[in-house]
């Protein structure tokens, strides 16, 4: 039998374990509290970055990519192609912006919330799309970038700094435009280079790539509207004028690789390889409205979305973004969608679609550009 005395101590004891997971408890949600308010604090602050590089970025492709902003006087202006050191670092901005609020945020932990859900989610489908080999046949491959150089370049584009004055280097940001310019250069011993990154051995693949979208746009724009005589981007022109010799093997690989598709798909005036481009703008146009109302800051700058139609045919490009217009029913790709990404009545419309008419497109005679001819050139293009 137990007396009076022995129960008291086991109560005592029983209740004092209960008031040290009590304690525990509230200790570990206090941190957490804590820790979101911090991590929120964090996001306002670092989203601006963000939603200015990503609109920096965005824009830059749809003056690239929509069709209605070319004429032969800015072709003309735009010779060379628009500037790729350029578009590398729009390209960089953004990866480190990206890189810095994940930092800073601690990957977003213990941030809740429909916005907060939303932001995590078109970030990684961004992410996605850079790298993804979900696409089928050419597309797959198409201006994707491998993972190992976007962690290059967030870390070598993001520098600790001490933005408050208080002598603590605990901020992050950016490089700019001229240290850009600087750690991009080839070293050179002697001079102002010496010291550089040479960034351009990371993004010359890519800068090729995305040239090579620029080269086939003047020549169907030149081949279908204007003189071929007067493209500034001729392939006898771009030939003289180069120097490099890996730059005159790479255009004339790709002049011989138009004549191929020119041969098997004769109704192709031009195969322009922008598919995955085109998402990126409309994706990143999301992320700017998003990181808009995340961060308060009344973003009072147009947001363009560029044409999703392939050619004069008006084949739609596959586009998982929140435009209703090329995703109505509001569905990520199969590939793309996370656990409970798919909810109610847009999970049965899910179960009721096809792989195939979720998935990104088939390239290219999924595009209508193996058909027959029916008349004169159409001049189309995808």
């Amino acid at each position: 039998m137990l007396d009076g005395t022995s129960i008291a101590a086991i109560l005592t004891g029983i209740l004092a374990l209960v008031g040290a997971l009590a304690t525990a408890w509230m200790s570990g949600w206090n941190e957490r509290r804590v820790q979101a308010r911090q991590n929120r604090k964090a996001l306002a602050r670092y989203a601006v970055p963000l939603l200015i590089a990503a609109w920096d970025l965005a824009n830059w492709f749809y003056d690239i990519l929509e069709e209605s902003n070319y004429s032969p006087k800015r072709c003309k202006a735009y010779g060379s192609g628009w500037n790729s050191q350029f578009t590398s670092y729009l390209l960089g901005q953004y990866f480190a912006g990206v890189h810095i609020i994940r930092e800073k945020t601690h990957f977003l932990a213990h941030i809740r919330g429909k916005r907060a859900d939303a932001l995590k989610k078109l970030l990684w489908k961004i992410q996605d799309e850079f790298v993804s080999m979900h696409y089928e046949e050419r597309e797959n491959l198409e201006m994707r970038w491998f993972e190992g150089d976007i962690l290059a370049v967030q870390e070598h584009m993001t520098e600790a700094c001490d933005l408050d004055g208080d002598g603590n280097a605990g901020e992050m940001r950016t490089i700019g435009w001229v240290e850009f310019q600087q750690n991009y250069a080839m070293k050179e011993p002697g001079s102002k280079n010496s010291d550089s990154l040479e960034l351009k051995k990371i993004f010359g693949h890519y800068e090729t790539e995305f040239q090579r979208i620029i080269y086939r746009r003047f020549k169907h724009l030149y081949s279908t509207r204007w003189r071929p005589q007067d493209n500034p981007q001729d392939f006898e022109r771009q030939r003289e004028s180069l120097t490099d010799e890996e730059l005159i093997k790479a255009l004339i690989q790709e002049e011989e690789l138009i004549k191929g598709e020119r041969e098997a798909h004769p109704d192709a005036v031009m195969i322009i390889p922008d598919h995955r481009i085109r998402r990126l703008q409309h994706l990143l146009s999301d992320l700017v409205e998003l990181l808009d109302e995340v961060s308060n800051m009344k973003f009072n700058r147009p947001i363009r979305r560029c044409g999703m139609l392939a050619g004069e045919v008006g084949v739609p490009v596959p586009c998982d973004c929140d435009s209703t217009e090329c995703n109505p029913y509001q569905q990520d790709f199969g590939h793309r969608q996370l656990d409970g990404s798919v909810k109610g009545e847009d999970r049965s419309r899910e179960a009721n679609t096809s792989d195939s008419a979720r998935q990104a497109p088939v390239w290219p005679d999924a595009l209508g550009l193996s058909r027959k001819k029916t008349g004169e050139k159409s001049g189309s293009q995808c």
